[in-house]
């Protein structure tokens, strides 16, 4: 087949950036013909990938999606595609996947601290009208033909706000790499990722992974040391955002136990130092990290508003957060899991939760969604 992809920024820091690399190269091993459509993007020498460079006006967020969304959908005008594949809510995809959930749904979360005032102000932004009326065209119009919905959470918010046939939604599930994100990486890696970040080896480390810190709740991680009954613990916080602001949330006397740093290519290796993982989003699609410390054999603590929650299991493979913006409420989850044995339990459980997601099974879905679509056309 040939498949268009678009996705306007294509670096491999972030986690959707990588999973669709990983997507992307699987498709091009299995002999299909992948073009993909950004802005920027990280080269790959894979000779069935083929860049094609689509400009914008980088004015700012408005003028950049704007910009983007009508330059794409000239481009690929231009040639002829079995499949094309959006990662960006644009004017022409057969295949929208909602990587980024439904905009409508986090507005309403980010907006539950603010006055009415202020929120008003954020639902009356040209960026985030012009997102919405993107989204409602994708979801409401008809011209896509399959919604990919990276969770049941993420189909549960589409159907909530819009008025979209169940059937033309399907749940994917990201996949994993189950070997390289591995509970064996414990041993390779935890003692030199822990000295050279002189972590102690009897500290309980705690690992936050991600970008986009208001919507991860960072702040109110942060906030939720106040409330840590063990004292000898450890948070290493990775991601790329302002590190500075954010810490100003953490109680003064705390801020010694807590390590900032930017993402790293082997973040395997500090999964593998970590005894546990948080990610308290105040919404969040899916979060691969989630997924990533699985396989790593770390319990995970998430939200209600992740929809890695659908696949989690209470207290036996992970904790869930029933309230984000409640640091009380988080720091309840940490301590639960400052028992050395209990960790133990829940961290096998979750590898083996893990290896129900190999890569392998995200490429057959869509290809099987691929198929799907082609044979209705040609019926």
């Amino acid at each position: 087949m040939k498949i268009a992809i678009i996705r306007q920024k294509f670096v491999l820091y972030g986690g959707a950036e990588q999973f669709a690399d990983g997507y992307i190269n699987q498709l091009a091993e299995s002999g299909h013909e992948v073009h993909i459509f950004a802005n920027h993007w990280t080269p790959s020498n894979h000779k069935n990938i083929h860049y094609h460079h689509v400009p914008t006006l980088n004015l700012n967020a408005f003028f950049r999606t704007l910009s983007f969304s009508r330059a794409v959908a000239k481009k690929i005008r231009e040639q002829q595609f079995d499949i094309v594949q959006s990662h960006e809510k644009t004017w022409l995809q057969d295949v929208y996947r909602a990587g980024d959930g439904c905009h409508i749904k986090w507005l309403n979360q980010r907006g539950k601290q603010f006055s009415f005032l202020r929120k008003l102000f954020l639902f009356l932004n040209p960026f985030h009208q012009l997102i919405l009326r993107l989204e409602k065209n994708i979801f409401e119009s008809g011209q896509c033909k399959k919604i990919i919905a990276i969770s049941q959470m993420v189909k549960d918010d589409i159907l909530e706000n819009y008025k979209c046939p169940p059937e033309n939604i399907s749940v994917v599930y990201n996949g994993v790499d189950l070997n390289r994100f591995n509970p064996k990486n414990k041993n390779a890696y935890r003692k030199s990722i822990r000295e050279q970040l002189a972590i102690p080896e009897n500290s309980t480390l705690i690992l936050f992974v991600g970008s986009g810190f208001e919507r991860k709740g960072l702040q109110f991680l942060l906030q939720s040391t106040e409330f840590l009954e063990d004292k000898n613990w450890r948070l290493l916080l990775m991601g790329k955002g302002n590190f500075e602001k954010y810490l100003q949330f953490a109680p003064a006397d705390k801020r010694h136990q807590i390590i900032a740093k930017k993402p790293d290519p082997e973040i395997e290796k500090y999964y593998a130092a970590a005894d546990l993982f948080v990610l308290p989003s105040i919404y969040e699609p899916f979060g691969n990290a989630n997924l990533e410390a699985l396989a790593t054999g770390l319990p995970v603590i998430t939200t209600k508003y992740c929809g890695a929650a659908n696949i989690i299991d209470a207290k036996e493979n992970g904790l869930i957060v029933a309230d984000p913006f409640n640091p009380q409420e988080i720091a309840e989850n940490i301590n639960f899991l400052f028992n050395p044995s209990v960790r133990e339990t829940m961290g096998n459980k979750a590898r083996d939760l893990a290896e129900q997601f190999p890569p392998e099974r995200l490429n057959r879905e869509m290809i099987q969604i691929y198929e799907s679509l082609m044979q209705t056309e040609t019926s």
